[in-house]
């Protein structure tokens, strides 16, 4: 096998989870279908629903997406009885949420929702609760099929002013319907998100703007970034740290270092344990190329034996990978390493 046909680097799985690239979140929100019908929502905002006849257990502990997943605290009330209007009121909600599909609807979340706000809180909190329930519904109802219309990005994940513009209008317009729809939990449920994406937003903007050079448009984003509240510095950094590692690496790559050059640069740059991780995915990546080795030159001997029929060959192929490939991952992957080489030869 020659250097060009190595098998591709795979270290970066063991990034951190969780530390992702500075986006906007609307970028990232998924253009789900809109839960229940606007005008149904507002129906049944009016007042509570009647128990379910056949309940889902407290929770719905037995839908599979809720499988494993603490159940969050539930509403509360004040010492006048009312419903406190707090950030977890919303994790509450969401954690429903997350089970529509295994439910299937909102319209089957609705009984499941009523019936375990009940067993928290007593009137009015319960049905101030559910509807604030109807109305989160509601507000899900009118921003998702929006989400839809987000612009896409280039394949290296930028966007040019025009479509930065029409980012901004969609953000205009869900921050709208967060207001519309819940004006007296808008700024709890959402206010440090929305911050953070006017944040991003503003980077975007100075990014595409016409007639700045790059020395300009570091100053401007410096300054910007200066302005920001501590914790979206800290967000901002966080998401930004992936990509300068994985930015490192690729230079010192190129440069011809080797890994205990690029783990010592790591340890210097981002700390041991981003060095010890590299490190150990690199030892691991070299002992799977080296049995990846061993496994295609002699797979390239059955291939190039001319006394196989084709169902033969794929058979002894199939053997000679779980002899290799003890982990079925591994095979899976050595597998998907084999289709992408041969595709590499035919397009030369």
């Amino acid at each position: 096998m020659t250097s060009s046909e190595r098998a591709p680097r795979i270290w970066l799985a063991l990034l951190p989870a969780g530390a992702a690239a500075a986006a906007v979140y609307w970028l990232t929100l998924p253009a789900d279908p809109a839960p229940v019908p606007q005008q149904a929502a507002v129906a049944n905002a009016a007042g509570p629903l009647a128990p379910s006849a056949d309940p889902v257990p407290a929770g719905g502990a037995a839908w599979p997406s809720l499988a494993g997943v603490e159940m969050p605290a539930g509403p509360a009330a004040d010492a006048a009885g009312n419903l406190r209007l707090t950030r977890a009121l919303r994790t509450y909600f969401d954690y429903f949420l997350s089970a529509r599909h295994d439910a299937g609807g909102i319209d089957a979340l609705d009984p499941v929702v009523h019936d375990d706000i009940r067993r928290h809180v007593p009137q009015p909190a319960a049905g101030q609760a559910w509807q604030l329930w109807r109305r989160y519904v509601a507000c899900l109802a009118e921003i998702q099929p929006e989400a839809a219309r987000k612009p896409l990005a280039a394949a290296d994940g930028t966007l040019d002013a025009q479509q930065v513009q029409q980012l901004r209008a969609l953000l205009a317009q869900r921050n709208a319907a967060r207001q519309r729809w819940l004006p007296e939990v808008a700024q709890a449920w959402f206010g440090d998100e929305q911050a953070y994406d006017e944040a991003m937003l503003a980077r975007l903007e100075i990014v595409t703007q016409a007639g700045l050079d790059d020395a300009q448009r570091r100053q401007r984003v410096a300054e910007l970034d200066a302005t920001l509240p501590e914790a979206l510095r800290a967000a901002r950094e966080a998401s930004a740290r992936p990509r300068a590692i994985s930015q490192t690496i690729a230079d010192l790559q190129a440069a011809g270092r080797g890994a205990q050059d690029i783990g010592a640069a790591l340890a210097q740059a981002y700390g041991p344990e981003v060095a010890q991780r590299y490190q150990q995915q690199a030892q691991a990546e070299q002992s799977w190329q080296q049995r990846y080795d061993d496994y295609a030159a002699r797979r390239a001997q059955i291939e190039a034996f001319a006394g196989l029929s084709e169902q033969d060959r794929r058979q002894q192929l199939d053997t000679l990978r779980r002899q290799a490939f003890d982990n079925p991952s591994e095979a899976l992957q050595a597998e998907v390493v084999d289709q992408a080489m041969a595709a590499r030869r035919q397009a030369r």
